[in-house]
């Protein structure tokens, strides 16, 4: 699988950059109508995510894998804020570049080009193993747009508008905006950085805590996770950070995340939504029947992130066309996908030893 993964990666600048994987977005419905479009998100966790494997590999694989994670950092500079700030966008910065690869949509940029946002930044920093004054500067711009600092959120339950959580964007052009899972990566850095414990990460745990305690995340997925809307990718995004850094307020919810996971895996007949809902598991302490890894389709209908528009609109809109097709661009990358794969053996490798 690593090198299956090595062989999809850009070894020079074309379309993609150098040390970028190829990614694909559907407009409308995950078998819509394909367009190639160079962001970093998935480059990044591909990079953040060997990273946290590399001590499985030794010899020849370690470098392999090495080697991987070095290439793709070195194409993130291109997404990086203009004035050198070490914040990132999900596309290109200078020129700006929004929803490449589509001449309709990219006049987009003309008059509004989207800001940088806390999931790349978070994503990005873990996957270079930023030093601890970068990360700490990174923090501190995450809490100056963070709920309620400047000016509040609107499209939330009402009985959240109220809590400080961080917003996903740094922009203060876009609405104050919450999702889950860019939440749950937030904690996951300042937690990789040592840097948890403001009133800021408290209020996005009471957050997130909520979100779980009311089991939001299978009632209303699109809605409190507008960018990754659906509620398999919210367990695998909450498991991992529990599986990691048990958070107390969150931890409590292990024996719910797990119910919620085994009932969801029960039904789904895609190969990649058990992938991640088995390692979700695994990190929550169960143990789900074994996959044959060899047999699971990872160039299938598999949506790991969703562009929702839906995002940016007043509470009614967003409400009303949460999970709206017509709104929604679908995501997909099937390297990252083999990296999943490969994350699921090494994570249910590592409970066998």
């Amino acid at each position: 699988m690593l090198h299956e993964i090595a062989a999809e990666q850009f070894d020079r600048d074309s379309f993609y950059y150098a040390g970028m994987f190829p990614s694909h977005r559907y407009y409308g419905a995950p078998d819509g109508k394909m367009k190639h479009d160079n962001n970093v998100f998935f480059s990044g966790l591909i990079a953040m995510t060997l990273g946290e494997l590399q001590g499985n590999f030794s010899g020849p694989d370690s470098a392999t894998c090495h080697e991987i994670r070095t290439s793709a950092c070195a194409s993130f500079p291109k997404f990086r804020n203009k004035s050198g700030r070490s914040t990132y966008n999900f596309w290109r910065t200078n020129p700006s570049m929004v929803f490449p690869n589509s001449g309709f949509l990219n006049l987009f940029k003309k008059w509004h080009s989207l800001p940088d946002d806390i999931d790349d930044t978070s994503i990005l920093l873990m996957a270079m193993e930023a030093d601890s004054a970068t990360a700490r500067a990174a923090k501190a711009l995450m809490e100056q747009h963070a709920n309620t600092v400047s000016y509040g959120i609107r499209n939330t339950f009402k009985k959240y508008r109220h809590i400080p959580a961080y917003s996903t964007w740094f922009g203060k052009s876009m609405p104050i905006d919450f999702d889950a899972c860019v939440l749950a990566n937030t904690l996951y850095f300042m937690h990789h950085y040592g840097m948890a414990g403001s009133r800021y990460d408290s209020a996005t745990v009471q957050l997130l805590d909520s979100f779980i305690r009311n089991r939001e995340y299978m009632t209303h997925p699109a809605y409190i996770s507008p960018h990754y809307a659906r509620s398999p990718v919210l367990i695998y995004h909450f498991a991992r950070l529990i599986g990691r850094y048990p958070v107390p307020e969150l931890a409590q919810h292990r024996s719910q995340l797990a119910a919620d996971a085994k009932a969801l895996l029960a039904a789904t007949d895609d190969d990649m939504d058990r992938v991640i809902l088995s390692t979700s598991l695994l990190w929550l302490g169960e143990r789900p029947a074994e996959i044959n890894l060899s047999k699971v389709d990872t160039d299938g209908d598999f949506v790991f992130f969703v562009a929702g528009f839906n995002s940016l609109l007043p509470d009614f809109g967003k409400k009303a066309f949460s999970g709206y097709h017509l709104i929604s661009y679908y995501y997909r990358c099937p390297a990252y996908n083999k990296v999943l794969l490969l994350q699921h053996h090494l994570v249910r490798q590592a409970l066998r030893s």
